[in-house]
């Protein structure tokens, strides 16, 4: 009876672990309260590479006839593609197009107001990064069998600290404001989580929390980008 009990909390521990995040995760709520005219987004993909030791490539914009491998000209750097809410950037790590879905909603809803006549370009790129999985969990999870971990208990926790830089450019590619701030988030790794998972999550929350911070910037300088823009 009592391996019968155990075989199936193992079972549930295994079916759950490979839950993946909500659409919610990527959709910060904080809004800047004036809104800068409607802005487009460019990601340095490379940049979130070299930060996620990943690699890719190609781009592909479902709704690009022109561009159909979204390959298009830029003035930004080797690599640094316009993005929009169907663009799929094809790389093995989430953790990218996590950060392009992540910037393009932020600009969208909370920097920008997209019914407004276009006034330039907005891009993200990726810096230093410090990224640690730290284990003091693991001994009581082998102690117990994982029972505890069935119930919420924390297997692990990932810190991650991301270097977040976003660049406005006006119309004519004219460098209007840079921002570089660092987000912070640590994760616990729980059973529903799985291993990788409740990494890609901290990495996205780092990005949150280092995009909040520039939103703050931004509206502190709102008068000054908005003139710039016109």
């Amino acid at each position: 009876m009592k391996r019968i009990v155990f075989l199936s909390l193992v079972i549930a521990v295994v079916s759950i672990s490979c839950k993946s995040l909500k659409e919610d995760t990527f959709h910060s709520d904080y809004q800047n309260i004036d809104l800068l005219p409607r802005l487009t987004c460019w990601i340095d993909q490379p940049s979130f590479e070299n930060a996620y030791g990943a690699n890719s490539y190609s781009v592909k914009t479902s709704d690009d006839l022109e561009h159909p491998y979204g390959l298009t000209e830029t003035p930004y750097g080797k690599g640094v593609y316009e993005i929009t809410e169907k663009t799929k950037l094809y790389t093995a790590e989430k953790r990218i197009q996590d950060a392009a879905n992540i910037f393009v909603y932020d600009v969208y809803e909370n920097i920008s107001d997209p019914t407004t006549l276009r006034a330039g370009n907005i891009v993200l790129r990726a810096g230093a990064i410090y990224c640690k999985n730290n284990y003091k969990w693991s001994w009581l999870s082998g102690f117990t069998l994982g029972i505890f971990n069935a119930m919420g208990m924390p297997m692990a926790t990932n810190t991650t600290e991301l270097e977040v830089i976003v660049e406005i450019y006006d119309k004519r590619n004219n460098l209007v404001a840079m921002y570089n701030e660092r987000g912070y988030a640590k994760v616990p790794m729980a059973a529903y989580h799985g291993y990788y998972e409740f990494q890609r999550r901290a990495g996205d929350l780092a990005l949150q929390d280092g995009m909040m911070k520039i939103k703050e910037l931004i509206a502190r300088d709102f008068d000054m980008i908005n003139a710039k823009l016109k």
